[in-house]
């Protein structure tokens, strides 16, 4: 497994030569306009007594703007602005004025709006020309700034402005985040980097179902398959009714990542990675959804269909009324990654304290656990064309990076963080370590068994651990403390035993984004999965998609991604 590691100066520049090879030379920072710099508010210093005791602010990550700046910013969050506490808001908040007091920045909105319009509003706003001077962006909106012109080259400023912390993070992805956001050359992006990237998907089980019926954990597809038919076949619940669901399932079958209720992990079993452009053996990248090993796990997946081990309804369902069976006691198995302890299972818990969810990881074919995994870089935070100040972006994410973690003597105002960090950020972006989780899962379990001073913690790792030691006391008395001790604990020590992965190679990425067949392709694809699952069409059907797939685009994109 890939661990933190602070990065020296000589792997940074190692880093950033590989990621900019074909770059000619870095670009000078931009100058503002005389009248721009004229127009600007009065400088506010920062007290010499807090310079002296703080030093940090005096480097290049966290030092003050020379002369108090303005900074137009978009946001979405709006739909969850009532979370906030009493008497602050999106637009003003106390983690904003710290970020705002550290930086000698003033930060406004042009607008706000839902989360689920934030790209619509974004992408009439890049149409139209009138854009904000910093935003958070997708692979395909940065490359469409970029080849007009519209955004900076943050290549100058990468490796003096962002802190340690960060550039460690980057380095953790062997050069992957910093080439998503290299065009040309030139580093064009702020790549985030999301830990784990929500995989893998695990298969969580109700322990009390499994004692009651006398059965063995599971580490194996076979396991899976019967268990669910004990669930369905012996009324682990004890009501007399024959109404428990084997296995959930939803439109979506495989997603990747963050796949609630998906079957990810059984095509992962068979060595099939659909959705995933990789690299094979001999280095050509390949596209695991029309691979043989797919049609495999197919095969699987639409047996146990058809034996009735599968929600018989799943195709049509959504994940709410997937979550709906098993936080209403109807079922004794759900799959998904890590987290899901939180949402939806600990809903279930509170409905019943005896249901006793665990996590389990599926071995694969050859005995080993091996799984596909999401991108560590999805999005990207970038700089208007002819902002004054591009480096402000790096110092906001590096003072949001200390006010997440408490570094830097950074306050912590909230004690529900977690809950409102989007939307108390001016710039709501992780750049987290990628294997954060299991770090921080050793560190608990180091605190339990007397190795490690709990007191050294955040106060963020303060409050979880206090949640791990109350189960641990208390097991399910309270569904919050439980779903924290599973997460943290349970379920993330699991991933920090170690498994194999398969990702999306970046260059990959930057094809299949822009490119106008695929989203053609993915409709197809989607289709012709379930309906083989679902008996609609014969397992000699996929052979007819993956023809199908080639003949509309999809060779044509693999040779692209291999020239």
């Amino acid at each position: 497994m890939i661990r933190r590691a602070l990065l020296t100066p000589v792997l940074l520049i190692t880093l950033l030569a590989v990621v900019l090879s074909a770059c000619a030379g870095p670009a000078q920072p931009a100058q503002a306009p005389a009248a721009e710099q004229a127009a600007q508010p009065a400088a506010t210093a920062v007290p010499a007594d807090v310079l002296a005791a703080q030093p940090w602010r005096q480097t290049d990550a966290y030092s003050p703007l020379p002369e108090r700046a303005s900074l137009v910013l978009v946001k979405g969050g709006q739909e969850n602005a009532s979370l906030m506490p009493e008497g602050e808001s999106i637009e003003d908040n106390r983690a904003l004025q710290y970020i705002e007091d550290t930086l000698n920045v003033d930060v406004t909105f042009a607008w706000v709006v839902p989360s689920d319009s934030y790209s619509d509003k974004l992408n009439l706003s890049i149409a139209s020309g009138d854009i904000p001077d910093v935003m958070t962006v997708d692979a395909i909106q940065m490359q469409q700034l970029t080849e007009a012109g519209a955004i900076e080259d943050l290549t100058p400023y990468v490796e003096k402005y962002a802190n340690a912390d960060i550039l460690a993070n980057w380095e953790q992805t062997g050069g992957v985040a910093l080439q998503a956001a290299t065009i040309d050359g030139k580093i064009m992006g702020i790549p985030n980097v999301q830990p784990q990237a929500d995989a893998p998907i695990m298969v969580w089980v109700r322990q009390d179902w499994l004692d009651k019926l006398g059965l063995a954990a599971p580490e194996t597809v076979d396991d899976v398959e019967a268990i669910a038919k004990a669930f369905i076949e012996q009324d682990p619940d004890g009501n007399g009714a024959a109404d428990t669901i084997g296995l959930t399932g939803t439109t979506n079958p495989v997603q990747v990542p963050s796949n609630l209720h998906g079957f990810d992990a059984i095509f992962n079993a068979y060595g099939a990675f659909p959705e995933l452009f990789y690299r094979n053996a001999d280095g050509e990248i390949v596209y695991g959804s029309i691979q043989p090993e797919t049609k495999e796990a197919l095969t699987r997946l639409a047996a146990m269909y058809q034996a009735g081990i599968i929600d018989p309804e799943f195709a049509t369902k959504d994940g709410d009324k997937a979550n709906e069976i098993v936080v209403g006691g109807r079922g004794g198995i759900m799959m998904g990654p890590w987290w899901i302890s939180w949402w939806p299972l600990a809903d279930s818990v509170n409905n019943d304290p005896n249901a006793d969810w665990q996590p389990f990881m599926i071995k694969d074919k050859n005995g080993n656990y091996t799984f596909g995994m999401g991108d560590y870089t999805y999005s990207f935070v970038v700089v208007k064309k002819g902002y004054p100040h591009p480096e402000i972006a790096l110092k906001i994410l590096n003072v949001q990076n200390d006010l997440s973690y408490g570094l830097n003597d950074a306050p912590q105002y909230y004690p529900n963080f977690n809950e409102i960090w989007t939307l108390l950020f001016p710039i709501p972006f992780l750049i987290e370590q990628p294997y954060v989780v299991e770090r921080m899962a050793t560190e608990y379990q180091e605190a339990l068994d007397g190795t490690r001073d709990p007191e050294a913690f955040s106060e963020a790792m303060k409050l979880e651990y206090g949640q791990i030691q109350s189960d641990i006391a208390a097991p399910r008395s309270d569904s919050s403390n439980w779903a924290t001790r599973m997460a943290r604990l349970d379920a993330a020590k699991l991933l920090a035993g170690g498994y194999d992965e398969v990702r999306t190679d970046p260059v990959a990425s930057r094809v299949f984004a822009t490119d106008p067949t695929w989203p053609a392709l993915q409709k197809l694809e989607e289709e012709t999965f379930l309906q083989i699952i679902t008996g609609a069409k014969s397992l000699d059907d996929f052979d007819a998609f993956v023809e199908e797939w080639n003949n509309s685009g999809g060779a044509a994109l693999l040779e692209k991604m291999n020239q």
